[in-house]
């Protein structure tokens, strides 16, 4: 039996990796989370545009993850139940400043190897008319396109408990102690061959009290926000200086999202539906056709070097940690599900995947 502590969008695709290949899978929850990242995230799946420089290993590592995702979207029912839109990405400039900073980043992406289209202000509008006409111009990011988190969740625990996945959750969760295939979570025992510690921005925390171990970990609150529109604005997911935004079936559009530094503290705030709107007001025209339908909070489990945390413990080989993607979760969900597999197995790990293990803090 493998143990995995989290049901987030990376213990999610962890458990069914597992499971397809002959693993028994128990996922372990609290009743009632709040705030999970999950919450936050509108589903982008560009790696490009995330991509930064002196982050080549995470860039790299988000180059795999997106081809798996690009093989999903050769599965009728994946895209079917996910709501994974094959589409673009652009981003637009409204002003000089915003023109320069996308030719900067038209070089930094060929200096990665990717060529992208500079599109002048007359194309992107055939593109996307639905713009402020006096747009300077846009970049277009070709198979960058987004899967929409909750049907996605949803999909995964149909799957996971079709496949005999067991899900147990507890009120509340403070330490486990888990020695010689003998896990304990309060009052309760189990067997288990490794455990995966995928709790998020919680991971360290519960590291912490649990086995005495802190890793470099911060929460990164964000909001999103959706909107329900009388027709059909954007084919493309759109990029702003600040926002980003998703078209969704049935015309709402998803917009995302802030990043603050408040703790734990994952309530909504007015001057973050002040930050959301007041961008919206700059970039779209007629905003005040779009229909308020809810607001999102999540937070982000940040490291201090920007690189999630995946492998096994130094000082515990059985415990397997999976956490600290930030605001790539979604993204980096099914390689980091590879790699959490691989250590499960005992494989060899990919020489390139050692740099995201855990004794790189030497803890």
């Amino acid at each position: 039996m493998i143990v995995i502590l989290g049901t987030g969008i990376v213990g999610l695709f962890s458990a069914l990796k597992l499971l397809k290949n002959g693993k028994k899978v128990k996922l372990i929850d609290i009743f009632e989370v709040k705030g999970k990242a999950t919450n936050a995230s509108v589903g982008m799946l560009a790696p490009l545009i995330e991509a930064k420089p002196y982050e080549r290993e995470l860039f790299d590592l988000m180059l795999d993850s997106k081809e798996i995702w690009d093989k999903f979207l050769k599965k009728k029912e994946f895209i079917t139940q996910t709501k994974l839109k094959k589409n673009a990405s652009l981003l637009v400039a409204n002003n000089k400043d915003d023109e320069e900073r996308i030719i900067f980043k038209r070089r930094f992406f060929k200096q990665l190897g990717f060529e992208t289209q500079l599109l002048d202000s007359k194309t992107t509008l055939e593109i996307e008319p639905n713009l402020n006409s006096n747009i300077y111009c846009s970049l277009l990011c070709e198979k960058h396109n987004q899967v929409e988190p909750l049907p996605l969740i949803k999909y995964l625990f149909e799957q996971i408990k079709k496949m005999g996945g067991e899900v147990e959750k507890f009120n509340k969760i403070e330490n486990f102690s888990f020695s010689k295939g003998k896990l304990r979570i309060q009052d309760s025992y189990y067997e288990a061959e490794k455990i995966v510690i995928a709790c998020g921005v919680w991971s360290s925390k519960l590291l912490e009290k649990s086995i005495g171990i802190t890793f470099p970990t911060r929460p990164i609150k964000g909001i999103s926000m959706l909107f329900k529109t009388n027709k059909k604005l954007f084919s493309n997911n759109i990029w702003f200086r600040n926002i980003y935004l998703a078209p969704r079936d049935f015309n709402f559009l998803a917009v995302g999202a802030t990043e603050d530094e408040k703790g734990f503290d994952n309530s909504v705030t007015l001057d973050e539906i002040h930050y959301i709107t007041k961008s919206l007001w700059e970039h779209l025209p007629e905003i005040e056709k779009l229909k308020f339908q809810d607001i999102f909070s999540g937070l982000r489990s940040g490291v201090i070097d920007g690189s999630p945390i995946i492998g096994n413990l130094k000082n515990n080989k059985n415990i397997i940690c999976a956490f600290g993607h930030f605001r790539h979760g979604i993204l980096l969900a099914p390689v980091t599900a590879e790699i959490v597999y691989n250590y499960v197995c005992g494989s060899e790990i990919k020489k390139n995947y050692d740099f995201f293990s855990p004794d790189r803090f030497n803890l």
